[in-house]
């Protein structure tokens, strides 16, 4: 049903049907009471935009096309990310349809765009297909505005319900980044977003910033607006924000005056460890804000560090092919399946070498740390001699080890003329 068929069937719905009740929501800036109707689903379509699934609408349509909700193809896409967002929960709200109906009321806009309810009705429209019943209905209030008429307004009510609510804990953590830069993009303030989401205005402008972050991150990869890339990054981003911010404002944790161009650095490589899945303390390690567990804020730990990673990643990154070539050698995967597939191999590949330069700049970052510690290096070198076995032959037939024998002993005879001078 197209758009002027919606209008028509709501705008007779309205006319001649007794409402099933009548019930308030803010709409226009003031409380209202409007009255609920029962709509046959056919006179509906998803916001293909809902908040709960934006990501992967969005990374669709990068990929394929714009999806067209009146298309009966993109209408089944839309209601398969629908389910996918939230699997377990839309079974139990299913099995509730089924025995009690609908008990909460959703919004539709005059002309049948479902501003809120989305996820319900898609449920309901499955319960339909599955042939359980006949004409299904959704109940909800028909506002007086069409998305085209009053975009901002439309926005603000469907925020509002869908983000300011307790149920967007049920989101993919990635969804309410995109809805701040889609809210800020079509004009609303940072102040009026944190009052349509329930959330503080530092919140949101943290938020931005970590939304901005991920956009450099797909860019940086070639993997513009493919957000699905994003999954199970969400604290990583949070964490790199946060260093960021606080290097660039000029943060008192490091010890040397590094400058803009070693933040990139910091950036680009913590990226590849993001690429890679790291996460944790391991992630933690490479940039937190404190002189004892980040290797950023030591200059020689620090720059061992970025010479090696560039030295040994370098190599890897320029043997990568690229995402054309991948497209042209794979034509009948879709885009998302060829990009995990890049990731994975990307991380066999460089798994070990981000694994061994992360170790060794850890042990660098703790000798540095007790560097004024010597009895604790001492037991250390100690308690690393009695480790090594002596009976097998690379101990005595390795010319290398005699020498190496030789150097450690010189030193401790050194250490040794050293305490007994300043003993004296």
């Amino acid at each position: 049903m197209n758009q002027k068929e919606r209008l028509k069937q709501l705008n007779s719905l309205r006319a001649t049907k007794t409402p099933y009740k009548m019930d308030d929501i803010i709409y226009r800036g003031e409380r209202k009471l409007l009255p609920v109707f029962e709509i046959p689903l056919e006179f509906l379509v998803y916001n293909k935009y809902n908040g709960r699934i934006l990501s992967m609408v969005k990374s669709y349509e990068r990929q394929f096309h714009s999806l067209n909700v009146e298309n009966k193809a993109d209408k089944k896409t839309i209601e398969k990310f629908l389910w996918e967002s939230k699997i377990s929960r839309n079974k139990i709200t299913m099995e509730d349809l089924k025995e009690y109906g609908q008990k909460k009321i959703g919004i539709v806009t005059r002309d049948g765009i479902i501003i809120d309810g989305n996820r319900r009705a898609s449920i309901l429209n499955r319960i339909a297909q599955e042939g359980n019943s006949g004409t299904m209905y959704f109940k909800a209030i028909i506002l007086d505005d069409t998305l085209d008429d009053n975009p901002k307004e439309i926005m603000q009510l469907e925020t509002k319900y869908q983000m300011g609510e307790d149920d967007k804990l049920d989101y993919n953590p990635i969804e309410k980044y995109l809805k701040c830069k889609d809210l800020t993009e079509i004009g609303f303030s940072t102040a009026e977003i944190a009052r349509m989401m329930g959330e503080k205005e530092p919140r949101i402008n943290e938020w931005l910033a970590i939304m901005h972050l991920m956009d450099d991150y797909l860019d940086n990869l070639g993997y513009n607006g493919i957000y699905t890339r994003l999954e199970k990054l969400e604290g990583q981003f949070v964490d790199l924000s946060r260093y960021l911010k606080r290097y660039e404002n000029g943060s008192s944790y490091a010890d040397w005056p590094y400058k803009p161009s070693d933040i990139s650095d910091l950036k680009a490589i913590c990226f590849d460890y993001m690429r890679a899945r790291y996460e944790g303390k391991e992630f933690r390690a490479i940039a937190a804000l404190s002189k004892k567990e980040s290797f950023f804020c030591k200059q020689k730990v620090w720059e061992k560090f970025r010479d090696m990673h560039f030295k040994t990643i370098d190599p890897i990154n320029n043997k990568e092919h690229s995402i054309d070539k991948l497209r042209e050698n794979e034509p009948q995967k879709n885009l998302s399946t060829i990009l995990k597939i890049r990731d994975d191999d990307w991380k066999s590949n460089a798994a070990a070498v981000l694994t061994g330069n992360l170790e060794k700049a850890r042990r660098r970052l703790q000798d540095f740390n007790e560097e004024n510690a010597p009895l604790i290096l001492l037991r250390r070198a100690k308690d690393t001699l009695n480790s090594i076995n002596t009976d097998v032959e690379p101990f005595y037939n390795d010319a290398s080890v005699l020498s190496l024998i030789k150097e450690i002993s010189s030193l401790t005879r050194e250490y040794q003329k050293i305490i007994t001078n300043n003993q004296k």
